[in-house]
């Protein structure tokens, strides 16, 4: 007993001599480092910046469009051309190059439909961003929350094993002076050592939460820290906010009808490569004559018009249109999916958030009660009038109405998560 009292003082002194070192963070500092450092977001920003090049990139399909080209050419044997008997020696090089401007008339919309795509594709990764963003916000609560429960459980045991030591003590001295049995002292001192062990355990999963905490803000794990809020911080409570006020802002949302919205596309595109063509465009090549004779070069220019009219495919142009609307329709499933499960997702979180806060009460006056339980058993014992058990009894009852009690503040801050994450709190409050 007194070597565990030995290291957990040397402890505790080790913990109060790097507390200048710690890092504190409240909050609002810890969510913005872990957005500030999630290489998480930042593939996301990334996949954002590649969708917009994207979409630059399928607009100059409307511009006109420039090309050169060139090629050489040297005949090994040697040929002569026959003309009427006379034989004339051909050159062995030839050569030529050629520059072209061609500009798309009509592309049976493939052109433009490509591009809408595009422009589709660029919007759902800016809401994937605004999704990330919330996803990475959510997380960041329930690890700053949770630790900060960690801690105030480990406080806790850290009070209940003190309380369960100064009885001990008593206790002993009691006993050496005959007053009590040694039944009544084993009992207390059994108490104690599973009082330390639940305190020690208490300590590992605080440690472990800081040690998260530290990941996500890009920091080593073993770094120290101190938290400055609570978890029976009293934040403040949003107004109720329905179903169709969270389909208007949640991004998750408008990715499903911007992916509709997309599918609707790729309908048109799939219909687009059996419609007519045309393109108009200008050649100008230079190089060797045809007939290569005396190796002179010249000039040529060219002004042409393309079309192609598709005239039969075997009803390739129905299959994949049909196929592409099939697709259509089970996006548009997926979407009212989404809507009864944002709808699911409001409600739940609300009721969570109004129960949880109700509980709180309920558990600080359930403490209350139970620190009072507490006092009059110990001194009834003292006076004779109740067993050890009912001391033990009521210790029991203490430390797990404190547990209850942390549990209802951290519940509470995750309900509160759960219903901002819900009803897109965070884009309403942009608005």
């Amino acid at each position: 007993m007194m070597k565990t009292k030995i290291i957990y003082m040397i402890g505790m002194a080790c913990i109060a001599g790097t507390l200048s070192a710690q890092t504190v963070v409240d909050y609002a500092a810890f969510e913005q480092k872990v957005l500030d450092y999630s290489q998480t977001l930042k593939q996301s920003v990334a996949q954002r910046t590649a969708m917009q090049k994207a979409m630059k990139a399928a607009k100059t399909a409307f511009f006109p469009a420039v090309d050169a080209s060139g090629s050489y050419q040297y005949r090994i044997n040697k040929y002569d051309m026959d003309f009427g008997g006379i034989a004339i020696p051909m050159e062995h090089d030839s050569y030529s190059a050629e520059v072209g401007v061609s500009q798309p008339i009509y592309a049976g919309g493939s052109i433009y439909h490509n591009y809408k795509a595009s422009q589709i594709q660029s919007q759902m990764a800016d809401k994937s961003v605004d999704l990330t963003t919330d996803n990475i916000i959510y997380a960041a609560e329930a690890s700053y929350w949770g630790t900060a429960a960690q801690k105030e459980m480990y406080e806790t045991m850290c009070q209940y094993v003190q309380i369960i030591e100064q009885l001990t003590k008593v206790l002993q001295d009691k006993y050496d002076d005959g007053y009590i049995s040694k039944t009544d002292l084993i009992q207390m001192q059994t108490r104690l050592k599973e009082a330390e062990l639940q305190r020690s355990s208490s300590y590992r999963s605080y440690q472990v939460a800081l040690q998260n905490m530290n990941v996500l803000m890009g920091l080593d794990p073993m770094a120290e820290m101190n938290l400055v809020d609570s978890i029976s911080a009293v934040l403040p409570m949003p107004a109720f906010i329905g179903a169709e006020a969270a389909l208007n802002v949640r991004p998750d949302y408008a990715i499903s009808q911007l992916d509709v919205d997309y599918q609707k596309r790729q309908v048109s595109l799939a219909a687009a490569k059996y419609n007519p063509s045309l393109s108009v465009g200008f050649k100008e090549t230079w190089g060797t004559q045809m007939l290569n004779i005396s190796g002179e070069t010249m000039f040529n220019s060219n002004v042409y018009a393309s079309v192609k009219l598709p005239i039969f495919h075997w009803g390739a142009r129905f299959k994949s249109t049909a196929a592409q609307k099939a697709i259509l329709l089970g996006k548009q499933y997926a979407l009212q999916d989404k809507q009864d499960q944002i709808s699911k997702e409001v409600a739940k979180a609300w009721t969570s958030l109004t129960e949880n806060t109700r509980q709180i009460t309920i558990a600080e006056e359930n403490c209350k009660l139970a620190e009072e339980n507490l006092d009059l058993n110990t001194f009834s014992y003292a006076e004779g009038k109740l067993t050890i058990l009912d001391v033990l009894s009521a210790q029991l009852t203490w430390i797990q109405a404190y547990t209850n009690l942390i549990q209802s503040y951290y519940e509470q801050k995750i309900a509160l998560a759960d219903y901002k994450k819900a009803a897109g709190i965070r884009y309403l409050c942009k608005e």
